[in-house]
């Protein structure tokens, strides 16, 4: 777990557990696996993206599958978590 402060990183970062403090991540693979949170301060994010493996690829799946119209779960995935109705 590191403290890692104004960098641009590129390619596959591991986010567990980390900090970041004013990086940029730039045509990034952001990889978090749901073992310890990562923190952000001040980041920018240019061309970059998630990648969900493990543990969070799971929990994503999961409410992936509660939003379907079908499970009559969305209410209670966007009351949890009201940002992702956008």
């Amino acid at each position: 777990m590191a403290d890692i402060r104004n960098q641009v990183l590129k390619g596959r970062q591991e986010l567990d557990g980390n900090t970041y403090y004013e990086c940029e991540f730039r045509n990034a693979v952001l990889v978090f696996r749901g073992v310890r949170l990562p923190g952000f301060s001040n980041c920018r994010f240019t061309q970059s993206r998630f990648a969900f493996e493990d543990s969070a690829a799971m929990t994503v799946n999961f409410l992936r599958g509660m939003l379907q119209p079908q499970t009559g779960m969305r209410g209670f995935v966007t009351g949890m978590m009201p940002e992702i109705e956008g």
